[in-house]
């Protein structure tokens, strides 16, 4: 799957939800595109191997497992000089609030949403910086919002806490790469499995936000991505809407 004018994306947590509708997104929209879709499993999501199936050398499935320092540089080594990366969609189960939330589930939410796109990212610098337009785009949440922490209706910690975190880490990759697109992007309500619907919570949601699906968010979401620069949109905490967030 070499192509030096290829478009080349690692889409990290592909087989579903957001993720999921990234990689039919960019397939259908970008025939230019060789798209490695990565999970712990990508070839038990009978969705993602019809996608690489109907693209058949622009869809490779690949497993990609959050945190995994030997497979994450087993992956950068396959894909090659040139990439776009979109980090690991991340956890949100269970929800609660402070004093509810164990330790442990503060651990976890840790180490899936913040040294999960740590450990991608310093597996994948080397062929970033190597790329005529290199992007690291993690996708994060409006409650990873401190300034907005008033507006978020349902009980977030340990989600909220994790994504303020990885927030400070992408911001602080943009800062430290001057050569490099980096930035948080928040893909608005989504009505997800991994969202509402498991968190118990999908009926709080639609009380305060209108759910896009998913293809709706990916379309939305892969245009900005492919219209961000460095001096617009570099560091920024983004909304599917176009604006920013407080952080």
């Amino acid at each position: 799957m070499s192509n030096s004018s290829a478009n080349i994306y690692l889409v990290a947590g592909a087989t579903r939800g957001i993720g999921l509708a990234l990689v039919a997104e960019i397939a259908e929209k970008d025939p230019s595109a060789i798209i490695y879709a990565g999970g712990r499993n990508p070839s038990g999501s009978s969705q993602l191997v019809e996608i690489a199936s109907k693209y058949p050398g622009r869809v490779e499935l690949v497993k990609y497992v959050a945190a995994d320092k030997a497979g994450n540089e087993a992956i950068a080594k396959e894909i090659g000089r040139s990439m776009v990366t979109l980090t690991r969609l991340g956890i949100a189960n269970p929800l609660g609030k402070v004093h509810e939330t164990t330790v442990e589930n503060y651990e976890e939410h840790f180490s899936v949403n913040v040294l999960g796109p740590i450990v991608l990212f310093q597996a994948f610098r080397d062929l970033l910086k190597a790329s005529a337009l290199p992007r690291f785009i993690a996708v994060s949440s409006g409650a990873g919002s401190i300034g907005m922490m008033d507006m978020i209706p349902m009980d977030m910690s340990s989600y909220g806490t994790s994504k303020v975190a990885l927030n400070w880490v992408v911001r602080k990759i943009h800062f430290e790469n001057d050569w490099l697109i980096a930035y948080p992007q928040c893909p608005g309500a989504v009505d997800t499995d991994m969202g509402a619907v498991t968190t118990g919570q999908r009926e709080e949601f639609v009380k305060h936000f209108t759910l896009r699906q998913p293809h709706e968010a990916a379309s939305i979401l892969v245009g900005i991505i492919r219209e961000s620069t460095r001096e617009k949109d570099g560091g920024q905490f983004h909304n599917i809407d176009g604006g920013r967030y407080l952080w």
